[in-house]
């Protein structure tokens, strides 16, 4: 007994046995403190993308929007007896595709939206456009009103805006 009690008094004086136990759990609170600042960094970068993301469908869907206004302003430019219930596919909302996204164009002949789509009237050679730009689940809604010279062809662009959805 006095073998062993000895070996491990002379163990204790110069080194002691518990210094591997001390070393092992300052790793280990070291490792999850790095571990955390990953795991921090990893969940912020997350965030941080899907901001952007959700930025950029929103762009892209404004963008859309006013591509369906412009399409319809080139059209009646082209036509000024323009009326897409009369073109093949005759409807009126029509829809075009942009870079993935989604236009939805109403045009409204000598008429205007007040509460419900071209429900109010309104001088010969006037158009309204309503687009509705849409990614994902993403909607943005333009509206232009137009007037059109019944004399001359002249188009006078009254206004373009962006208007709730």
């Amino acid at each position: 007994m006095d073998a062993i009690y000895n070996f491990y008094s002379r163990r204790t004086k110069n080194k002691s046995i518990f210094n591997g136990a001390a070393a092992i759990t300052i790793i280990l609170i070291i490792a999850a403190i790095v571990a955390e600042i990953a795991i921090a960094a990893l969940v912020s970068s997350y965030f941080s993308s899907q901001g952007q993301l959700g930025e950029r469908i929103v762009y892209n869907a404004s963008f859309a929007a006013q591509s369906g206004i412009d399409d319809a302003i080139l059209k009646i430019a082209r036509n000024k007896n323009f009326n897409p219930s009369l073109i093949p596919p005759y409807q009126n909302p029509y829809t075009i595709s942009v870079n993935g996204a989604t236009a939805q164009i109403t045009v409204c002949i000598s008429s205007v939206t007040v509460n419900t789509k071209c429900d109010t009237s309104a001088p010969a050679g006037t158009y309204e456009i309503t687009s509705l730009g849409s990614v994902l689940n993403k909607n943005v809604k333009m509206r232009a009103l137009l007037y059109v010279n019944p004399s001359n062809g002249s188009i006078n662009i009254q206004y373009e805006k962006e208007i709730n959805v």
